[in-house]
């Protein structure tokens, strides 16, 4: 699974101006700023996430240090470790995404 679009891609919230362009029936949906902020600092933050198992898999992999089966069913199991960590990662990243998507940029006066 690669990673959703940036956060660039959608629409940004509404600013005061353009709010101020809305009919007065509208407003600024506070769930979608909300949402927007969420995946925009999760976006710049999720490559940390991502390649945090990387040095651990470098490190063993790089060294004679520790040798033998169990050396390489623990470096199996870190490196698979490392596979799902980064799904996991793809994964907060497309679910902040598709919630954002799926709403509205405004919402009804009550």
């Amino acid at each position: 699974m690669a990673a959703p679009p940036p956060p660039g891609s959608l629409p940004p919230p509404l600013d005061s101006a353009a709010a101020s362009r809305l009919s007065p029936a509208e407003q600024p949906n506070p769930e979608y700023r909300r949402l927007y902020q969420a995946y925009a600092d999760a976006y710049g933050s999720i490559g940390q996430l991502r390649d945090a198992l990387d040095g651990p898999v470098r490190t063993l992999g790089g060294t004679d240090a520790w040798l033998g089966p169990e050396a390489r069913q623990w470096g199996g199991r870190l490196d698979e470790n490392r596979g799902t960590l980064k799904k996991a990662a793809d994964r907060i990243l497309w679910d902040i995404y598709d919630r954002l998507s799926a709403t509205e940029r405004t919402v009804s006066r009550v």
